[in-house]
């Protein structure tokens, strides 16, 4: 019996210390500004050039959503699919599997009244999940170029 409490003790303490360390994360970073959308998107896309990123996929969800369900209200949302090739590969190398978060994703949308937030993936936090170091020593440098990015907008 008191093996059994130790453990449920033990279990109870891991459990929480787990949950605290999941609300703490930031698995993205973001930053508010003012202007048009289609204008902030475009500075978005110059501001991850900048770091050396390309947009290889770009999805409105607005219209893609609007295609199947023609009622639907939805504010204007972009989803962008950006790209280092360089950082691509050599990620690839390092686990195959990696494409599972690639490409790494922005976000535009509007929240109305000209204020436009700019939501882009935070590497660094992900890719401490698969507990790979030459991976993490990577995410984290991505994630300085993203983190410049959106300073520079």
């Amino acid at each position: 019996m008191k093996k059994l409490k130790y453990l449920f003790i033990m279990l109870m303490v891991f459990g929480i210390t787990q949950i605290q360390a999941q609300e703490n994360e930031n698995f993205y970073f973001s930053k508010t500004i003012e202007g048009s959308f289609e204008d902030v998107t475009q500075k978005v896309k110059s501001a991850l050039k900048d770091q050396g990123f390309g947009v290889i996929t770009e999805i409105d969800m607005e219209v893609k959503i609007n295609e199947k369900l023609p009622d639907a209200k939805m504010k204007p949302y972009r989803i962008l699919g950006v790209c280092n090739p360089f950082i691509a590969y050599k990620t690839l190398q390092t686990e195959e599997n990696i494409g599972v978060f690639l490409p790494c994703k922005a976000i535009v949308k509007d929240l109305e009244n000209g204020k436009i937030e700019v939501v882009i993936v935070n590497p660094a936090a992900l890719m401490g999940m698969l507990n790979k170091p030459e991976l993490t020593v990577v995410a984290e440098e991505v994630s300085q170029k993203f983190k410049e990015a959106l300073n520079n907008l």
